[in-house]
């Protein structure tokens, strides 16, 4: 319990660890001044330099296709498993009802090239704050933080067009920036750096069009010996653009009445503009780290520099801009989702494009290196694993080819084939998954009650958006799920025994007590619970997709009922199926574990993955797979299934005890 000096300590301490602002800075004076973005963006429109190089990588940024993922235990991007449905996912193919993805990102990207800074704002329900439903790009020069001495950011200041301000709060707001070494609120782009550089290039080729629209050749002076009144002047002047203003009218004689022309010719060429602005292209491709080709300034190119030029753009110019909106999405926009994302993350297809001559050189290279250690008598299984070749199978040498010499002439071949029988297999644990649906169906019942209640007391006390924290309760499928989970751990044991009879080995199958039934009772609780979070979600969801404003709470609850009787029961299916084969595989190497312990552990361990027609390309590489001691094949075989498996939790694979030297 935090004490009452705490309590004040916390409340008088700053959130930022060093003050980034003073105490007496008011948000309404210095921080609403207008910066110079306005100036930046209108850049691109009169550089041509500078217009193709944000629009390619701009371009390139909005091309890139992104997925949705659930992370995985290991950490590692290849054990994730795709979302293909959640609201942040939807929001980010369509940002907004003007604005796809591509079109969003691409906005959002020129901001960012040419400012330094990019934009959204989060559009939410009015009646349901905490859910957002929309994200627009605004300007950078249209927005600005609200510093806080205490709070580093207030908030956030939006100025429209006619100059009204409209304050957001900072979870309506996200920024992406290229940070200012000298202003921790605000980016930095290389227009700031070069702005004075693209304003020669500008007022060169407005030069350049001035040339030809005055006389064609630059300008002189008409000397006169009196003062000339204004009519005089008048006539003079109109008759001298009459006869030499315009392309036309160029190099012809001048006829004078009076007074005498002294010429103050510059040349083009006295001017050097064509050098000028050759100078300043190169000042802006070096601000943007930008090469020649890739703008397209190519003095010779061919096939292979095509391609080495097209995977160091990706690599050394998309990717960082990409990783800029990872960042976004993964640390700012996932999180307004609350409960819902945990465990997501956004990440884009990599654009680099695949190096065939480096992949064809470290695989003749592996090759190379296992034909050497084989040769030398090393056992080819291990030679592929320790270089990191696939399994294959050894069908010997072509004919007239004679055969390698190999020291170790008792090696196991390659690729063992699985022994078990699959429609028994299947039958185990079909038949209590079948029971356990049926049993099912007065949880859900129950579930549904109870999500009804909760819908129908939210609704009429107009509190909608606590429609995103429904709860219903696990205990009781905890419990059902529990003993079917003890049953197949006990079945699983007594058919290890039988395996092992058949041997001629006598084992004892474990007890379901101690580290098992706390294993198999923590598995039950997590399925039950995630299943009813699961239910509680499409309940809110389809509430806040049906009620109307003139709906009481008791029919928006029918609507809300109804929906989730007709939801199909595949992924109820999946989960329990799970959770029976995860019982399968711990009941399995319990008793495995107390035959070594007893004495009389299996010899090695088989692979057995060819149970149905699903089988992923994953496992059927593994099939068949020898382990030489049981942590190896518990290491592949964590919770139940092959933990490469592409089915994730539907992976039926196991292995088989051999109690033999062959």
């Amino acid at each position: 319990m935090t004490s009452m000096f705490g309590a004040l300590a916390s409340a008088f301490r700053n959130q930022a660890p060093v003050p980034y602002v003073g105490r007496s800075a008011s948000w309404a004076l210095p921080f609403l001044q207008r910066n110079d973005a306005e100036s930046q963006m209108r850049a691109m429109g009169s550089v041509g330099t500078l217009f193709s190089i944000v629009h390619r990588t701009s371009n390139a940024a909005s091309q890139v296709n992104w997925s949705l993922w659930r992370q995985a235990a290991s950490g590692r991007k290849e054990d994730r498993t795709e979302v293909t449905r959640h609201l942040a996912l939807d929001i980010w193919t369509r940002p907004n009802p003007f604005f796809t993805r591509q079109e969003f990102v691409e906005s959002v990207q020129q901001h960012v090239d040419l400012t330094g800074e990019g934009w959204w704002v989060i559009a939410r329900n009015p009646m349901m704050r905490s859910i957002p439903l929309e994200i627009w790009p605004v300007r950078p020069d249209r927005i600005s933080p609200v510093p806080d001495p205490e709070e580093f950011i207030r908030g956030y200041v939006y100025r429209g067009p006619d100059g009204e301000q409209i304050p957001l709060e900072r979870d309506e707001v996200i920024q992406l920036r290229m940070p200012n070494p000298l202003d921790p609120y605000r980016g930095m782009g290389p227009v700031q750096s070069i702005l004075t550089d693209l304003d020669s290039t500008r007022y060169s080729a407005e030069w350049n069009r001035n040339f030809f629209l005055n006389s064609a050749e630059p300008g002189g002076i008409i000397e006169v010996d009196k003062r000339l009144s204004d009519d005089e002047f008048d006539e003079l002047r109109d008759r001298w653009n009459e006869q030499h203003r315009g392309i036309a009218n160029a190099h012809r004689v001048a006829l004078l009445e009076q007074g005498r022309w002294v010429d103050r010719k510059f040349t083009q060429r006295d001017m050097q503009f064509v050098e000028l602005r050759g100078v300043a292209r190169d000042v802006i491709r070096e601000a943007y780290g930008m090469p020649k080709f890739a703008v397209g300034d190519v003095d010779d190119v061919n096939r292979a520099t095509a391609e080495a030029s097209k995977a160091w753009f990706a690599e050394q110019l998309t990717v960082p801009r990409l990783e800029r909106f990872k960042q976004a999405l993964n640390n700012d926009f996932l999180p307004l989702f609350g409960a819902t994302a945990a465990g997501l993350e956004f990440d884009y297809v990599d654009p680099v494009p695949a190096n065939r001559e480096a992949d064809n050189d470290e695989r003749l290279s592996k090759a190379e290196s296992a034909h050497r250690l084989v040769s030398a008598g090393w056992e080819p299984a291990a030679v592929l694993s320790a270089v990191g070749l696939p399994e294959m199978p050894y069908v010997g040498p072509p004919a007239g080819v004679p055969k390698p010499r190999i020291a170790n002439s008792r090696r196991r071949p390659l690729v063992l084939r699985a022994q078990a029988e699959p429609e028994e297999t299947r039958e185990d644990w079909q038949e209590p998954l079948e029971e356990l649906l049926a049993d099912w169906a007065d949880v859900s019942e129950g579930q549904r009650e109870e999500l009804a209640r909760q819908i129908e007391s939210l609704v009429d006390e107009g509190r909608t958006e606590d429609l995103a924290a429904l709860t219903a309760s696990s205990d009781v499928g905890a419990a059902l799920l529990e003993a079917t989970l003890f049953a197949q751990a006990e079945a699983v044991g007594e058919r290890m025994v039988e395996a092992a009879e058949e041997q001629g080995v006598t084992i004892t199958a474990a007890a379901v007590a101690g580290v098992l039934a706390a294993t198999l009772a923590a598995g039950a609780a997590v399925t039950a619970g995630l299943l009813a979070t699961g239910l509680a979600v499409a309940a809110g969801r389809e509430a806040l997709r049906v009620w109307a404003p003139d709906m009481s709470g008791e029919q928006v609850a029918e609507r809300v009922v109804e929906h989730l009787e007709a939801l199909s029961d595949a992924s109820l299916r999946t989960e329990l199926g799970g959770a029976i084969w995860a019982a399968e595989g711990a009941g399995r190497f319990a008793t495995l574990e107390q035959a070594e312990a007893d004495g009389k552990g299996a010899t090695w361990y088989e692979a057995s993955e060819i149970r149905d027609d699903a089988t992923c390309e994953f496992c059927e590489k593994a099939d068949g797979r020898r382990y030489d001691t049981l942590p190896e094949a518990q290491a592949q075989y964590p919770n139940g299934g092959y933990w490469a498996c592409k089915g994730g939790i539907r992976c039926r694979g196991t292995v088989e005890p051999r109690w033999d030297e062959s």
